[in-house]
């Protein structure tokens, strides 16, 4: 049994290559049991059924999340015996991504500091060391990474007119949850 496509958000499985990247294609070898293939967070990332995979994730052209996914290997009755430490893409259990603060609405007047703020915990364990962030900002009609900008705050030292438009965070985590994205805060020159 083979797959080989990727998933989007909305767990559509497509036929793979097209508009990825060269330098996004850093592929991992994960090993997914009987109960981890059950899980909605890995059948969304295309890894359904027990055994070794060949996996990566990757952001497209709009700013979504898409995986893909190619099963090397298939495993009937897997005992358990074979599983390594690759929980970062193949949940152990079910895990879920919390927000408790969206980022919100701004002016900001020229020269002013700019922060947006987002607070977020993921469950099991209940904390936030395993979650990873990424902003975005709307060109367009399209969702593109802002570079370095990898933590709960957006900051702005110095604000520009170029920085007005809106935001969002991408949320994902080490220990296999599926991503959340945030609300979208739109900063406005004051």
């Amino acid at each position: 049994m083979s797959l080989y496509g990727r998933t989007d958000s909305n767990a559509n499985v497509t036929k793979a290559g097209r508009g990825i990247a060269a330098t996004s294609q850093a592929k991992q070898v994960i090993f997914v049991d009987e109960t981890e293939a059950q899980l909605e967070e890995n059948k969304e990332r295309g890894l359904n059924a027990p055994g070794w995979w060949s996996y990566f994730s990757y952001t497209d052209a709009s700013g979504a999340t898409r995986h893909k996914a190619e099963q090397m290997v298939f495993i009937a009755n897997a005992d358990g015996t074979e599983t390594q430490a690759d929980d970062a893409q193949a949940a152990d259990l079910s895990v879920l991504i919390d927000i408790q603060t969206q980022p919100a609405d701004t002016a900001v007047a020229v020269g002013a500091a700019l922060q947006l703020v987002l607070a977020a915990t993921a469950t099991p364990p209940g904390d936030a060391s395993v979650l990873t962030y990424q902003w975005q900002k709307k060109s367009g009609r399209r969702w593109a990474d802002v570079a370095g900008a990898t933590g709960t705050t957006f900051d702005v030292a110095s604000y520009a007119e170029s920085d007005a438009g809106s935001y969002r965070v991408k949320i994902n985590s080490t220990n296999g949850a599926t991503e959340k994205i945030s609300a979208t805060a739109v900063v406005t020159t004051a």
